[in-house]
């Protein structure tokens, strides 16, 4: 447990002093991201009222389904193109930083190459994890919100399997650390292996580096193929119970089903953000530069 800390403090002060450098642009996307979210939640009531409207012969929830989808498309596109320009920006100066402050410290350039890729990673959180996080929440929380609505006993039913879902996600997190540091230690040693041009080191050096892949690809289908057991068991569930509901109408029954697929997608998500997590504090580990990070520093 001790060798957590460090990585833990190292991850913190790089992804601190990015967000505060650059909070307004990362807020502004972040903002876009929202609006983006609050729209996607409505589709499956959108669509639940078109069907209805269209069993009743009127045309009413069309024009709703029409203005939601648009609206979302809208918004969506707006995000995508300041997101490429916001995150490239953010990492051109990064990278900056990281090879420079770790040439300072007389890292061998084998060390300061891996270590440059890596440093992605924390411009990845703000661009894909963060959001990652946020679409996961709001699938969540807004499809149970959605579904009490509808029928509370299936809320229930959603917030009983949180319980072995997270059970089975602690100990992924925790065998996932420790793959990932081996599989960090070995791309560290990229650069001077392939120096030494020996084909059985470059050989040994890939094939170690599939090797950690393949064992943390093989964890997550494990973890995968337990969390769709578990997913099954909530879709029968909820079937049985919404569908024998008197007097229930087609587009509730759709929208109802669409809110426990768009709840069990965002539990769908927390395996891979186990995985980036995991992953992003090894690195944080290695990369504890970033306490006077100055962008301006690369301008110059």
């Amino acid at each position: 447990m001790s060798t957590v800390n460090p990585a833990i403090n190292g991850a913190k002060a790089t992804l601190a002093n990015l967000f505060k450098t650059y909070r307004r642009q990362i807020l502004g996307t972040y903002f876009l991201f929202n609006l983006e979210n609050l729209l996607a939640l409505t589709q499956p009531l959108a669509l639940g009222l078109a069907i209805n409207s269209l069993l009743s012969q009127t045309y009413w929830g069309i024009t709703i389904l029409a203005i939601q989808h648009l609206s979302h498309l809208l918004i969506s596109s707006l995000r995508q193109a300041y997101d490429s320009r916001i995150f490239t920006r953010i990492y051109t100066d990064l990278v900056t930083q990281v090879v420079v402050g770790q040439r300072k410290q007389d890292i061998s350039v084998s060390k300061v190459v891996a270590r440059s890729a890596l440093s992605r990673e924390f411009v990845d959180f703000f661009e894909h994890n963060i959001p990652m996080i946020v679409r996961s929440l709001y699938s969540i929380i807004g499809s149970l919100l959605m579904l009490f609505y509808y029928d509370s006993v299936l809320v229930l039913y959603c917030l009983l399997l949180v319980i072995p879902a997270s059970i089975v996600n602690y100990f992924y997190s925790q065998k996932t650390y420790l793959l990932n540091g081996k599989l960090n230690d070995q791309i560290e040693k990229e650069v001077i292996v392939i120096e030494e041009g020996v084909f059985t080191n470059i050989q040994d050096h890939y094939r170690a580096i599939s090797k950690w892949k393949i064992k943390l690809s093989d964890l997550g289908a494990v973890n995968f193929s337990l969390m769709e057991l578990f997913i099954l068991s909530l879709f029968i569930a909820s079937l049985i119970r919404y569908c024998h509901i008197p007097n229930v109408s087609t587009g509730d029954i759709f929208a109802t089903f669409n809110y426990v697929i768009t709840f069990v997608t965002g539990l769908d998500t927390v395996p891979l953000l186990v995985q980036q997590i995991t992953r992003l504090l090894d690195i944080g580990q290695r990369i504890q530069l970033l306490n006077d990070f100055d962008p301006t520093n690369s301008e110059q």
